[in-house]
């Protein structure tokens, strides 16, 4: 993969699951395509200490894997989404207890340095994060106590939290909880852009590819010249995430 686009940018078919997918997935997908990444990837025995914790993901996960296929797992100090909890007392009725192999299908986990578990329920559309402290939910069904703290920084936890009752009740997501990103067209025209720009297009061709016949057949420049300025927008976003992949609202 290393300098070449991570998919093909003259089809829109290649980025339809992006218009199904938490916001999280464009975090990863910039990501997947950044040059540095994709070097420590390929040298990743050899990376230097701290890679990850600077970009915020807690394990190296393969840049050729897209989305939904992808599974990567952000840090709490990088996606304010995450839910904190531990083990509690365990006198609870059986209805207030969570057991992990119920979701099982759906199931990531990063274990640190100091024990900690470092839990993903994610189809790869939709995503849950959960880390757990002095305590482990391989052992059966636990009672999880959940620390949120704060007035602002607490609503994205709540939502969260929401899908974590609600997945655990269930077994699944339903269709009102899945995330609807009314962005995700133009986060995706911007991904296009950039793939299109790490396989050599140019901007004339990339304007051709998006907008077909509203592109003049000669002197674009002048007779499109707001399609010019579009493509222009496209590309100076396109550059600065190919650069800085996690600088966009992805986990706002």
């Amino acid at each position: 993969m290393t300098g070449g686009p991570a998919a093909d940018w003259r089809s829109a078919q290649s980025y339809a699951e992006l218009l199904i997918s938490d916001r999280r997935a464009f975090a990863w997908e910039w990501l997947r395509r950044n040059s540095r990444y994709r070097r420590q990837w390929e040298a990743r025995a050899f990376a230097p200490s701290g890679f990850l914790a600077d970009i915020g993901l807690l394990g190296w996960i393969d840049p050729a894997l897209a989305t939904p296929a992808a599974r990567p797992i952000w840090s709490i100090e990088r996606d304010p989404r995450v839910l904190r909890g531990r083990p509690a007392a365990n006198d609870s009725p059986a209805d207030d207890l969570f057991d992990v192999r119920e979701v099982a299908a759906f199931v990531s986990v990063e274990i640190d340095a100091s024990g900690n578990e470092h839990w993903l329920l994610s189809d790869g559309h939709w995503a849950v994060r959960l880390d757990l402290h002095d305590g482990t939910l391989l052992g059966g069904p636990v009672l999880v106590e959940h620390r949120i703290t704060g007035l602002q920084s607490a609503r994205p936890k709540l939502e969260s939290l929401k899908q974590f009752v609600v997945l655990a009740e269930k077994g699944h997501l339903p269709g009102s909880m899945m995330p609807k990103e009314r962005r995700a067209a133009q986060w995706i025209m911007e991904l296009r852009v950039g793939d299109a720009l790490l396989a050599g297009a140019n901007q004339q061709a990339i304007a051709r590819q998006l907008w077909g016949d509203a592109i003049a057949p000669s002197r674009w420049r002048v007779a499109s010249a707001s399609y010019r300025l579009r493509v222009q927008r496209l590309v100076k976003t396109a550059q600065r995430y190919l650069a800085e992949p996690l600088a966009g609202p992805w986990f706002d």
